[in-house]
């Protein structure tokens, strides 16, 4: 029983890390504040300002200027922060 526990885990885990993976080289660099990730739990936009999406163990920040104007991004895995792009 132990080890078909441990096996699921392990299986949710490296589809965890596939998603992760997917949504990194998806979103990393993306100068778009209107991308988002595929599975968008919550978010905010702070106009001129921030605009800022969250998923299943990462975020993905954009940092804004007037007119929504992109000046760089950010992703967070784990509230770690991953990369930090400019325009």
């Amino acid at each position: 029983m132990k080890k078909r526990l441990l096996k699921w885990f392990q299986i949710i885990v490296l589809c965890w890390i596939l998603f992760l993976t997917f949504e990194g080289v998806r979103l990393i660099g993306s100068t778009d504040p209107g991308k988002y990730p595929i599975v968008y739990l919550s978010g905010h936009h702070i106009q001129d300002e921030l605009a800022e999406y969250e998923s299943l163990g990462f975020s993905q920040v954009y940092h804004l200027s007037a007119g929504d104007t992109f000046v760089y991004g950010e992703f967070h895995m784990l509230g770690i922060r991953v990369a930090r792009w400019e325009k």
